[in-house]
């Protein structure tokens, strides 16, 4: 008989001498469990570590980077070796940056901030995000433009806190540095223009003086930056003279469209007041209200940009035989913009209200 609390457990053999082994050696293997488990204890509490949380580690290998495996049957896909941003910025450069692009195809990669970051600032992580890199780690406390552009891409994923690599990082001939490369993207051109804005913040009590700064962000043969003018003393509704701003982009399943709004104080020097920063994969033409954020990229309420923005893909327009160059299409479109400039400029209060933001 064995008391009720007790687990029974039925054994059969042959002879008396294998139950009395097959006793053994249970007996055995529960008290090496009931070891091991006093000794997870001791670790979680000496290291503060959750033994369920630890067990869940079984997918990734940390091993030191060894660039002679790289294409090598040496190579395994469970591997993932980890660099300061130092060490990452030299192989995610043009010399190596398409060798960090094949490692990142089977293995692993996880990029941090230097220790010498000790204002927590934030290096920038779109060359590393070119070459491949999966694990790109920022000081999130820190509202710079790379957490900016981070919280942009992840638009794309839904927040899910993943986004799917582009086709185009799989193909063998892609150097994300080599604009000639780029065979399988159709590259586009976005013409743009800033036509008002609405409920800008303002620093203190002081009357605000705005002006847009619109930069492209991507592969380093597609970065551009351009502004508009300053409106004096006008921060509740500015307007804008209708000046077209054409970005050309070769590469735009890595591009960022970037709008800063700035106040320029009274010695000249420009001031932060707002940002929207946006994947140009999610972009939609026409007339758009683009909400604004701080540098936190939180929603700041009812401020907004009024735009209109085109894009135009360069197979498209060869198909229709509009135009034989991209430089022709910006001379008519300056063109057009020339002629419409000489038009009374439209009230604000007009369009604020009805159009769409764009999308996330």
């Amino acid at each position: 008989m064995t008391p009720a609390s007790s687990p029974s457990l039925d054994v059969a053999a042959d002879t008396q001498e294998e139950v009395n082994d097959w006793v053994a050696k249970i007996r055995e293997a529960t008290q090496n469990a009931d070891a091991r488990m006093q000794e997870g204890k001791i670790m979680e509490r000496r290291k503060k570590i959750a033994l369920e949380l630890s067990e869940l580690v079984v997918y990734c290998r940390p091993v030191p980077f060894d660039e002679e495996k790289i294409g090598t049957e040496k190579a395994c896909y469970r591997d993932m070796s980890s660099f300061p941003e130092t060490k990452a910025e030299k192989y995610a450069s043009r010399s190596k940056g398409k060798k960090f692009l094949q490692y990142n195809r089977r293995q692993l990669s996880r990029v941090y901030p230097k220790g010498q970051r000790l204002d927590s600032s934030n290096y920038d992580p779109l060359p590393m995000w070119l070459c491949g890199s999966q694990l790109v780690a920022l000081n999130f406390q820190t509202p710079d433009k790379p957490m900016q552009l981070n919280q942009a891409l992840f638009t794309l994923g839904g927040r899910s806190g993943y986004v799917l690599q582009p086709d185009i990082m799989r193909d063998d001939l892609f150097d994300p540095f080599d604009k000639s490369s780029l065979k399988l993207v159709e590259p586009i051109t976005i013409q743009l223009q800033i036509l008002g804005a609405r409920h800008l913040p303002k620093n203190g009590r002081s009357i605000v003086c705005p002006f847009v700064e619109v930069e492209v962000c991507g592969s380093e043969f597609d970065n551009s930056k351009n502004k508009t003018e300053v409106v004096a003393d006008n921060g509740l509704n500015p307007t804008w003279l209708l000046k077209q701003f054409v970005f050309d982009i070769n590469n735009p399943e890595f591009a960022f469209l970037r709008f800063v709004v700035y106040e320029e104080d009274m010695f000249s020097d420009p001031n932060f007041l707002a940002q929207a920063t946006f994947p140009v994969k999610g972009l939609k033409t026409g007339y758009r209200s683009v909400p604004l954020k701080n540098s936190y990229s939180e929603d700041l309420e009812l401020a907004a940009l009024l735009i209109h923005i085109e894009i135009v893909n360069a197979k498209e327009e060869d198909e229709e035989n509009l135009y034989s160059s991209i430089q022709q299409l910006r001379d008519r479109t300056s063109e057009l913009s020339n002629q419409v400039s000489s038009f009374e400029h439209p009230k604000p209060n007009n369009f604020c209200r009805a159009f769409c933001p764009v999308p996330a």
